[in-house]
């Protein structure tokens, strides 16, 4: 990475960071101000970092894990890499730009509902603070220390949730490789399936991921502010 676009990320940052501290002082004001709907500072805070998380940085991990994804496949397909087998972790590799793919108006309106599905699951869920510590309270309930609670976070909000995602989409990828194994594709309808895989595998990656870093954001306020 050169370091002009080092000096740009950490430009970048220190503007995120000072709007979301602008935001958190306007958001408890105006709630508290002009609304019947008393919102205390924490509450305000995790509203905004999760819809921060939900706007910003799911798109951005889900552009990451789709480069990501097909640098695997182009790993594979040149026989670098088996199919489950020494998988390197992720983003430890240099990748090249994913191939352009021309997609469907349909295709692109289905892509769309699922970012507005995600973004509104993930604040309905995170965005209360509320319910947040009511997560972290089931959690402790069936834990019997930090370890197995950290055990159990992972397994609730990480393995569940990539598990169910995954579960949905296997119908989809069964029908994909029913198509190729029956061959006649041409090389754009191949192109364009192995495409779909990987954006949808990303997205649901780039989900789980993003709900991760919500609750982790929950979590240093129940336990820090």
């Amino acid at each position: 990475m050169s370091a002009l676009r080092i000096v740009a990320l950490v430009g970048l940052g220190f503007v995120a960071t000072f709007g979301i501290l602008l935001g958190w002082i306007a958001l408890v004001y105006f709630a508290n101000t002009y609304t019947a709907i008393p919102l205390t500072a924490e509450e305000a805070l995790n509203l905004i970092l999760v819809a921060f998380v939900a706007a910003v940085g799911l798109p951005l991990l889900h552009a990451a894990a789709y480069r990501w994804f097909w640098h695997i496949r182009r790993n594979q397909a040149a026989g670098r890499l088996s199919p489950g087998l020494d998988m390197p972790a992720f983003g430890s590799e240099p990748t090249q730009p994913a191939p352009r793919v021309r997609r469907s108006a349909r295709q692109l309106s289905v892509y769309a509902l699922l970012y507005v599905i995600g973004f509104s699951s993930l604040v309905a869920a995170y965005a209360p603070l509320g319910r947040q510590q009511a997560l972290v309270e089931f959690l402790w309930r069936f834990s019997a220390g930090r370890a197995s609670f950290s055990i159990l976070v992972q397994i609730v909000i990480v393995y569940l949730p990539m598990a169910l995602t995954f579960a949905c989409l296997v119908p989809v990828f069964e029908r994909d490789q029913k198509r190729i194994g029956a061959g006649g594709l041409t090389e754009d309808e191949a192109l364009g399936i192995q495409d779909r895989q990987a954006w949808l595998s990303s997205f649901a990656t780039a989900f789980v991921m993003a709900g991760f870093l919500s609750v982790l954001a929950g979590n240093l306020i129940l336990g820090h502010l």
